[in-house]
């Protein structure tokens, strides 16, 4: 059982989250750019761009906005504990790892 918690935990930490919502409305005075209105960022970038962001996420611009972030993850062995994420990095470089102490038997 607990083999099977640690894969579903590392496969988190691989897909982490995602939402993929249509495409916001541009503001007016960003009406005549051709793109994806990020929020975010306040403008409009062309289709295709890749953004990560400072909160650790990854925006992409396409005929659907596409947002990933870290998954959740966490561990019950006392040897594990998940780090807190790096938000010097980019996207998925800042998130949270499971780091666990090994035992060194000489």
């Amino acid at each position: 059982m607990f083999k099977l918690f640690v894969i579903c935990a590392m496969a988190s930490v691989a897909f982490g989250a995602t939402a993929i919502s249509r495409l916001p409305p541009k503001p007016a005075h960003l009406a005549h750019k051709e793109g994806c209105y990020i929020q975010e960022i306040g403008d409009v970038v062309p289709f295709g761009t890749v953004l990560t962001g400072p909160q650790c996420v990854r925006i992409t611009c396409g005929r659907m906005i596409d947002y990933a972030s870290c998954g959740l993850i966490m561990t019950d062995d006392p040897k594990c504990y998940v780090t807190k994420g790096d938000y010097s990095k980019q996207y998925p470089d800042c998130c949270p790892e499971i780091e666990c102490e090994n035992d060194n038997y000489v």
